[in-house]
């Protein structure tokens, strides 16, 4: 009896090894089998029109938003099983930080101040979905160095990096990262 206990208590201990090192956290952050293609960025222009160049006019007071065009696609364009619905990525948030051509980045002096925003949009792998995102927000219109372009016909052009995070259905983490051009003016000034 003593010896079918202390076999009882070897598998069981050997059991409860296996769950826990197969519960490993770092895998998480391990490559996914697909990654995030961002076909376009479109902007719109003074007249409202799609533009590569977003213009953002700082009187109104509103936020400004642009169109991202994106989409999953396979690191192995021909899976022997075929891509599954596990290959799929949910973006969870977005991050915009602004850069000027000079090259600086001081934020609430010489460009906005970052900010971040969260998602959830299913990129299925080999289909394009558009999704508006804000690209500059009402209160960075109301602070420098936006609010100094008020009543000027003084342009401030800056770069919007756009940072998307999520990850695949298999829960293995993916990034891109995609840019476009911004114009800061103040529209009833021109």
């Amino acid at each position: 009896m003593s010896k079918l206990t202390l076999s009882f208590k070897i598998v069981s201990i050997l059991t409860l090894a296996l769950l826990l090192f197969s519960c490993n956290p770092i895998e998480n952050d391990s490559d996914s089998s697909s990654f995030i293609v961002v076909e376009s960025i479109m902007g719109k222009d003074i007249s409202g029109n799609d533009s590569a160049v977003a213009f953002s006019d700082i009187s109104n007071g509103l936020p400004d938003f642009v169109t991202a065009t994106l989409r999953s696609a396979m690191l192995d364009p021909n899976p022997i099983n075929g891509a599954s619905q596990y290959s799929d990525i949910l973006l969870t948030k977005y991050v915009v930080t602004f850069t000027r051509s000079d090259g600086s980045t001081a934020e609430g002096s010489a460009v906005p101040y970052h900010f971040e925003a969260a998602l959830s949009t299913l990129l299925p792998v080999g289909s394009s979905v558009s999704i508006p995102l804000m690209i500059v927000t009402e209160t960075a219109k109301s602070q420098a160095p936006l609010a100094a372009l008020a009543g000027t016909s003084d342009v401030l052009e800056c770069t919007a990096r756009l940072e998307f995070f999520g990850h695949d259905l298999r829960n293995k983490n993916v990034s891109q990262v995609a840019s476009i051009q911004i114009r800061f003016l103040d529209f009833p000034s021109l």
